[in-house]
């Protein structure tokens, strides 16, 4: 497993088939993904799993994390979370957030992520907005 940048075509290929296999790839581009980082996990050369990362002075956003399905349940969007994690830690960054569909919660709660008052509606999904905070000494 190699975790790396990642092409944008092929973040975009991943996120579309994952998150709406039933609208074409357009749907699933983000406004401001011509400044994210886009981050995948490779497994023998494929990318198997995706994040595209939003900094935003201390804080980033992680927007979009999506594993192919015949790739899921085997650790790598974890892997990513870690990654993420760790990348905070070494930049001394103050938060982590996300918007998380509701049934995604658990997954997030696992890596020290907490629910906040944000909720909303959007494309048929239910979203809470996920955070984590660092205390830096």
């Amino acid at each position: 497993m190699i975790i790396s940048e990642a092409p944008y075509g092929e973040v975009l290929t991943i996120r579309q088939q994952v998150m709406y296999p039933e609208k074409d790839v357009d749907f699933v581009k983000l406004q401001d993904d011509d400044r994210a980082i886009h981050v995948g996990v490779y497994e023998n050369n494929s990318l198997v799993s995706v994040m595209s990362i939003f900094l935003h002075g201390r804080d980033v956003q992680f927007r979009k994390l999506a594993t192919l399905n015949s790739m899921q349940q085997k650790g790598y969007a974890s892997a990513l979370m870690q990654w993420l994690i760790d990348y905070a830690n070494d930049m001394k960054l103050e938060r982590l957030w996300c918007n998380s569909r509701k049934e995604a919660i658990d997954f997030y709660k696992k890596f020290g992520y907490e629910e906040t008052d944000k909720q909303f509606t959007k494309n048929g999904y239910d979203y809470i907005v996920m955070e984590r905070i660092f205390q830096h000494s």
